[in-house]
């Protein structure tokens, strides 16, 4: 392990692995510094969904980011696998978006239109009986859809392992410990202090810490509000057919993944740093996704699982380098999207830190706009 590695990065979620891993690519020396183990949070626990942003926002500064994540995980697909020696179980299938209301209806009418004139691919709208005929178990509930070709899923855990296991072969150094405050010299950061008591000093430094970002600003002195968002997850045993398509409506979803099991979820809970699975969260996802599809109520619960999403008060992500200081580089604010935004979140701060302009536009993501200053 180099003395001083030309990067450090604290984090060790997708994110932060997705960044050790386009760095070493590049022949640049890495220590990631992660307190407990690879995705031992979010980056482990979530669905693992790829599912692209719809841009009828007017000048959404997220679209080029999802536009340039498409891409990636394309890339990665190809390669990743035999980099890393993990199959992280990447595969593209059609999502269907459920309305169960007027005003879902209409959202759904705008969704159709701007990717009819935007999206090469299927792009189908569904009315309440054609509906039911794609999807029989679907139940009275549901009064239109829009079917569409271009969403994917991941194994979270085995995608985010399989960033860190090839960024490992690359030369990057893991160190388990906490981050406990950074070291400056001539005013700019050189180092960041660990709960033991040593220094790792660095040439530039990239915060990935999700939702813990919190601790990370402070010894920066700057505002960057990142608040932890909990979601819970159930891993079903479902009785019948796998569902042939991802379902999702409102802010939930249904899904037959590899293993066999429907995914189903998802909670969004403002408690802190809980991340306990709750009767609550195991009884709202219930009662919702049985509204939608009936059928579930015979299903066997196997898993339940809960993590915290990194949130902006804006719910943007926030990219780019740290305001008034130099070399130090943040990544974070993924909310419900990040195995899906993670990896070209984690490409355009590697190429900040190689002192490029990065090849996605996410200038409006920039930390900058939270102009506070401690």
């Amino acid at each position: 392990m180099p003395d001083s590695p030309d990067v450090v990065i604290v984090g060790g979620g997708v994110v932060g692995c997705a960044a050790a891993y386009f760095l070493t690519r590049d022949g640049y020396s890495v220590t990631l510094i992660e307190r407990d183990s690879v995705a031992s949070h979010a980056s482990g626990f979530a669905y693992g969904g790829l599912s692209p942003i719809v841009g009828i926002i007017e000048d959404d500064p997220v679209l080029p980011l999802s536009e340039a994540s498409e891409a990636i995980h394309a890339e990665l697909a190809e390669r990743l696998p035999a980099e890393s020696g993990v199959e992280y179980e990447y595969r593209r299938k059609t999502s269907l978006t459920l309305a169960t209301n007027p005003v879902q209806v209409d959202e759904l009418r705008e969704a159709h239109d701007w990717l009819t004139k935007h999206y090469q691919g299927v792009v189908e709208w569904h009315d309440e009986t054609s509906v039911h005929a794609l999807e029989p178990r679907v139940g009275p509930a549901v009064s239109a859809g829009l079917l569409a070709d271009r969403s994917g899923e991941v194994e979270p855990y085995k995608f985010t392992l399989a960033l860190w296991q090839a960024a490992e072969r690359a030369g990057a150094v893991m160190r388990n410990a906490e981050v406990t405050g950074v070291t400056r010299v001539g005013g700019n950061i050189s180092g960041v202090m660990l709960g033991t008591g040593e220094v790792i000093e660095g040439g530039a430094f990239v915060l990935a810490a999700g939702p813990w970002m919190g601790k990370a600003t402070e010894w920066l002195g700057i505002d960057m509000p990142i608040s932890p968002l909990k979601g819970q997850i159930l891993r079903l045993k479902a009785p019948g057919d796998p569902l042939a398509v991802s379902l999702s409506w409102s802010h939930n979803y249904a899904t037959t993944k590899l293993d066999g099991l429907l995914w189903c979820g998802t909670t969004e809970e403002r408690v802190g740093f809980d991340e306990t699975p709750t009767a609550y969260g195991r009884d709202t996802i219930m009662s919702s996704v049985v509204e939608i599809l009936p059928y579930l109520a015979d299903a066997e619960l196997v898993h339940h699982t809960a993590c915290l999403r990194p949130v902006a008060p804006d719910g943007l992500p926030v990219v780019g380098p740290a305001p008034n200081n130099a070399g130090v580089f943040i990544a974070s604010g993924t909310g419900r999207k990040g195995i899906f935004l993670g990896p070209a979140m984690a490409k355009a701060v590697a190429e900040m830190v190689m002192g490029k302009v990065p090849n996605v536009d996410v200038s409006g993501l920039s930390p900058t706009r939270f102009s506070g200053i401690r």
